[in-house]
């Protein structure tokens, strides 16, 4: 009787899996240096593989020659025998944990990284490479900023507010926040913004998530570009409106539309 192979009779919990790969590196004997073992992140360890090997096993139970299941399974007869003496001396068909290659960044390193990136959120991880002078390609030291919890998005883009402007906002929030809907339906909202073509040096920002509008995350914008719009604007509870008030380019240009 052919025996029945199930996904959990080869998946077992990650701690298990970490107990064998200390296991696996004591049985060598500890030789050479110790090196962080993980699961293979490959097609080895996909369900259908390992309920293939399972299939080698059963077959084997059955009264099968080592032959015999490696030309049902269509496969050599070492890689048959490879996975039936597996299940012989260690009782699984998974693949073992593999060292892989070494990581190229030391966790000193790893901290000068973070430590560098949080105090200039807006740096490249090209910029972050050369002005730490490390010995990598910058998609590592992206890949370990990632690693550090930190993502890279687009900067926030505001203009500058002095601190009397700051505490004026929020002072009008905190004088304002009672008031009812009533209230606001006669309110409007108006304010001038210059729009512009100026290209922006700081193109990301590793911050984590849900802090895009923190201070040092945003960009603050107060020059203006070659071409230039100034429009002015206001909102309340019936809509929106826009009005256009100027728009102009350099002193050797004019504006069009």
């Amino acid at each position: 009787m052919i025996r029945s192979f199930k996904e959990g009779d080869f998946f077992t919990a990650r701690q298990d899996q970490h107990n064998f790969a200390i296991n696996t590196h004591k049985d060598m004997g500890g030789r050479g240096r110790a090196r962080q073992l993980h699961n293979p992140r490959t097609w080895a360890n996909r369900p259908e593989v390992i309920a293939r090997r399972g299939m080698m096993v059963g077959l084997r139970e059955a009264g099968h020659s080592v032959s015999e299941v490696a030309r049902q399974m269509g496969i050599s007869r070492a890689t048959a025998q490879l996975w039936l003496h597996r299940f012989e001396r260690e009782g699984h068909v998974k693949t073992r944990p593999r060292s892989g290659r070494p990581r190229v960044l030391s966790a000193e390193q790893d901290g000068r990284i973070m430590e560098e990136i949080r105090a200039s959120p807006k740096s490249s991880a090209t910029e972050l490479t050369r002005q730490l002078d490390l010995q990598c390609h910058p998609s590592t030291t992206r890949r370990h900023i990632r690693e550090g919890g930190l993502d890279c998005y687009v900067p926030a883009v505001k203009e500058t507010l002095t601190e009397v402007n700051r505490e004026g906002r929020l002072r009008f929030a905190q004088e304002n926040i009672h008031h009812g809907i009533d209230f606001w339906r006669k309110v409007i909202f108006t304010d001038e913004k210059t729009f512009t073509s100026v290209a922006l040096s700081e193109r990301v920002c590793w911050r984590p998530r849900n802090t895009r509008y923190k201070r040092e995350h945003i960009c603050e914008k107060t020059r203006s570009g070659r071409v230039s719009v100034s429009v002015h604007g206001w909102m309340w509870y019936g809509g929106v409106e826009l009005v256009k008030l100027q728009c102009f380019e350099s002193e050797f240009a004019s504006c069009v539309g």
